[in-house]
């Protein structure tokens, strides 16, 4: 017993007794006993000290005698439970001893006023250890339910507030379907003060336009259903809000003695949900309107949506992808530094620019940008990703850095050729003038002949050399596409035959002339047919075909006007398609970049050359191979104004 008084000592902090007596032994009749060791005890001799020192050790329980140094025990009380001084300590319990055996008149009035106990005197420790433990246990009790009171009335208070300020129409109806309870949302609905309305019918509120559904479904929750229906309610100002109406019965012992009902106000509700949705569909026109492509995914890296930018970067619908991980619609690669996750490859994690490759295996240069998702609690709930197809821009640097190489090897092989040719014009001199003075059967002249035939085919290289460093300039008229392939085909149809090459062509009769230069035309087509029968070593087939079309859809170059800026006008298109042995896709990037080959012995200024005419004529060139396929040369030119 000693040990779990002990141990309750030392968990539990020690409640408070002010012991107060004029008896020296009453101050020490705990000594000794249980109670020394569970409660803090304070014994005084004077009332009013004991009074004074209230606030200071704030007394769990006051034993008092009936007498004491000063005051009586009455006196005490009286101080203790309704002196205003002492408010906090309205509720502690005081217990009364006295040496009388039969208790005063007044004690009922102090019973009354919330005394804990009168007990006579003489009184023993462990008695009075009792009577303690017993008060004490009673004013927690008594606390306990206090609280409960105050927080059934906290709840009863909320619960009314609830009612009464509910966004919704709240009332309750009797067994007669008349109004016994209006909450405050009423006057706001109808106009009318809730007061005028009480006890009156609850089908009286109805518009008559709708009266009859609205009994017919109070009928119903009258007989034990409860019933959802909408109808119009009269208003004092000409006004019938349509309300949703929910009605209950209430049942008692087993039977209906009235309804509960609710009315939610359909028509700012309807106001709402079109304003909710007027901004959903203003938000989703905004994206889906953006030329730039927006992805977003959630946190597992799943595609939770694509915008109509980006369904045309990527080649596929939205409805195929969502859903899906992004790892399985791109290359995983691809999408992890999309995410700005560095792939194992150690790409750097915030890359602004990127190649993709859509779901057509075709690659695109975009540009892009990598922001969290977050919600509206701050926590991030996915990664939004808005990219544009920056192919063209990439194709447009490339041009201009072609151009700026072939300017600057334009001005260094000009410069090599003007030094050359002199001295190769002496060398080939001397070499004529030896082999005249050599006899016709002397072997030495078989020397003169070949060094004459390199000089003449370094000749003709400087004269290529001349032709890509100092282009002239084309005089560009009227001519009609079709002469001009029949010039070229009547040159090399002969090496056709003897390649074993069948040859197409499909020309519409009313495909408008063009503005070029015919010499220089008719050399790019031959270049490009000669280049095509090199390509087909055991023959194959040319097919050249021409339309009309229209400059702006097929991104015709115009000088400091961005392709895709280009005003529309008509243009004809001219396609050479070879099915020969095809070029690797990497070395496509380079095919018109001078002294780049795919030619054994080719000096790589073919194409080059090419290149230059149909920029010098605003037109544009393009190339697609495949391997063991063919190669499809595209040149777009002006039409004749």
């Amino acid at each position: 017993m000693e040990e779990k008084s002990e141990k309750k000592s030392i968990t539990r902090e020690k409640q408070t007794i002010f012991l107060v007596s004029n008896q020296e032994e009453l101050n020490h009749i705990l000594d000794g006993t249980s109670a020394a060791e569970l409660y803090r005890i304070f014994s005084y001799q004077s009332g009013n000290k004991a009074l004074n020192e209230v606030y200071l050790y704030k007394p769990d329980l006051i034993i008092c005698e009936s007498e004491t140094k000063d005051i009586d025990g009455k006196t005490l009380f009286y101080h203790i439970t309704t002196d205003p001084a002492f408010k906090n300590f309205h509720h502690t319990p005081v217990i009364i001893l006295s040496l009388m055996p039969s208790r005063p008149r007044y004690s009922q009035e102090l019973y009354d006023l919330g005394l804990k106990g009168w007990f006579s005197m003489p009184f023993g420790g462990e008695e009075l250890c009792q009577v303690i433990e017993n008060i004490l246990k009673s004013q927690e009790v008594f606390i306990r339910n206090q609280e409960l009171e105050q927080e059934v009335k906290r709840s009863e208070y909320r619960f009314r507030d609830l009612l009464e300020n509910a966004n919704d129409f709240l009332f309750t109806l009797d067994d007669n379907g008349q109004f016994v309870y209006l909450n405050n949302r009423f006057k706001p609905l109808t106009g009318y003060e809730k007061e005028t309305w009480l006890g009156k019918a609850f089908l009286s509120l109805i518009d008559p336009n709708d009266r009859d559904v609205a009994k017919d479904h109070y009928k119903m929750a009258h007989h034990g259903r409860a019933r959802i229906f909408e109808a119009r309610i009269l208003g004092d100002k000409q006004k019938t809000p349509t309300l949703s109406f929910s009605i209950t019965p209430i049942i008692k012992h087993g039977k209906i003695v009235g309804s509960m009902g609710i009315g939610r106000d359909e028509t700012e509700q309807i106001k709402m949900e079109k304003e909710i949705l007027d901004l959903k569909n203003f938000n989703e026109s905004i994206i889906q309107s953006m030329e730039a492509g927006l992805l977003t995914v959630d946190l597992e890296g799943r595609i939770t949506s694509l915008n109509s930018g980006a369904e045309k970067i990527f080649g596929c619908k939205s409805s195929r992808v969502t859903g899906q991980p992004l790892i399985s619609v791109l290359d995983p690669e691809e999408a992890n530094v999309l995410l700005s996750i560095p792939p194992p490859t150690g790409s750097p994690r915030f890359s602004r620019e990127t190649t993709l490759t859509d779901l057509d295996g075709r690659k695109k240069s975009i540009g892009f940008t990598v922001t969290d998702r977050i919600d509206n609690r701050g926590y991030k709930v996915g990664t939004i990703v808005s990219f544009r197809d920056i192919s063209e821009i990439k194709q447009m640097q490339s041009e201009i850095i072609r151009m700026d190489r072939l300017a600057s090897l334009g001005v260094l092989a000009s410069g090599i050729a003007h030094e050359i040719k002199n001295p190769l014009a002496g060398i080939k001199t001397m070499a004529q003038a030896c082999e005249e003075e050599f006899d016709t059967d002397d072997a030495r002249r078989e020397y003169l002949t070949r060094i004459i035939r390199q000089v003449n085919r370094l000749d003709d290289l400087l004269k290529t050399f001349f032709a890509f460093a100092r282009p002239k300039p084309p005089d560009r008229k009227k001519h009609e596409l079709s002469e001009i392939i029949q010039e070229v085909v009547n040159l090399v149809n002969k090496k056709m035959s003897e390649s074993n090459i069948r040859y197409s062509e499909k020309i519409p009769g009313s495909i408008p002339a063009v503005l070029v230069d015919s010499q220089q035309i008719q050399q790019v087509l031959l270049n490009l047919i000669l280049n095509a029968i090199d390509a087909m070593p055991s023959g194959g087939k040319i097919d050249l075909s021409a339309c009309e079309v229209e400059a702006s859809s097929l991104k015709i170059i115009q000088k400091g006007i961005p392709k895709s800026k280009s005003p529309k006008k008509p243009c004809v298109q001219v396609t050479v398609q070879d099915t020969g042995e095809g070029i690797e896709h990497k070395k496509l990037e380079n095919i018109f970049d001078p002294f780049f080959s795919t030619k054994p012995n080719g000096m790589g200024l073919g194409l080059s050359i090419v290149h230059r005419i149909i920029e010098e004529h605003q037109g544009d060139i393009n190339v697609e191979s495949e391997i063991g396929k063919g190669t499809s040369f595209t040149i777009i030119l002006p039409a004749g104004e």
